[in-house]
């Protein structure tokens, strides 16, 4: 978690990877995978690579206002190991403040294994 978050000249793409350990997240549990992406940053895609975590499971990328709001991203099924993306329309944390990126488990049962999340954005300025 003590990896650097890019903030410097406007416009330039950018990939944050993070690997995360799970270890029988249950069904709508989250958990915390980045704190405080700061405010001007742009979210522009999200990809996964992942072990089988369990039948039943999808994780779903959030991010997380200071104040409780929540944003959905993606919700990837990852049931079977693998890997996926998706580009999203561009969700951008400004008035809200700096916001945590999240993932929760809105599948059926509860998840256990590695994955790796790679948020794609672009640190644009507030």
């Amino acid at each position: 978690m003590k990896e650097t978050f890019y903030k410097g000249a406007a416009g330039n793409l950018s990939l944050h990877l993070v690997t995360i350990s799970l270890a029988a997240l249950a069904t709508e549990a989250t958990k915390v995978v980045t704190e405080s992406l700061p405010i001007g940053t742009q979210i522009t895609g999200v990809r996964i690579v992942n072990e089988a975590l369990g039948t039943g499971t999808k994780l779903t990328a959030q991010v997380v206002s200071h104040e409780g709001d929540t944003t959905d991203l993606v919700e990837f099924d990852t049931e079977s190991a693998g890997n996926g993306g998706a580009f999203i329309k561009p969700a951008y944390i400004g008035d809200e403040g700096p916001s945590d990126l999240v993932v929760k488990n809105t599948g059926s049962s509860s998840a256990t294994g590695e994955v790796v999340l790679q948020l794609e954005y672009r640190y644009t300025g507030y």
